[in-house]
């Protein structure tokens, strides 16, 4: 145990708790990192709305139109808009993620 935490020079010695020390730091957290980036939260379906999705079944790529979110017990749902106007919808669990050549044949809007 000593060979992972070695003893810092700056220590006293009267604690065993402040002899031990890592020399891997931990990340700090920051309250502004959180709003960087879009987050999608599966379990209520929150964030996916505007999101580029595909239908698992049919492979259809569409734009997430409305999102109905998840309560008691249900899963959240999603419509699923494509292309030429027509809707998709279903369960969160019956879409994907779209991948960079899907993402490609969405013309941004």
């Amino acid at each position: 145990m000593a060979a992972l935490f070695p003893v810092s020079e700056k220590c006293d010695g009267s604690d065993a708790a402040t002899r031990r020390h890592s020399d891997i730091e931990r990340a700090g957290f920051f309250p502004h990192t959180g709003r960087m980036g879009k987050t999608k939260i599966p379990a209520t379906g929150e964030g996916f709305l505007g999101e580029i999705m595909v239908h698992k079944i049919s492979r259809a790529v569409g734009v997430v139109d409305s999102v109905t979110l998840a309560r008691d017990g249900w899963p959240p749902q999603i419509a699923l808009k494509l292309p030429d106007g027509t809707l998709k919808k279903g369960r969160l669990s019956d879409f994907r993620d779209a991948s960079a050549k899907e993402r490609a044949t969405i013309s941004p809007a």
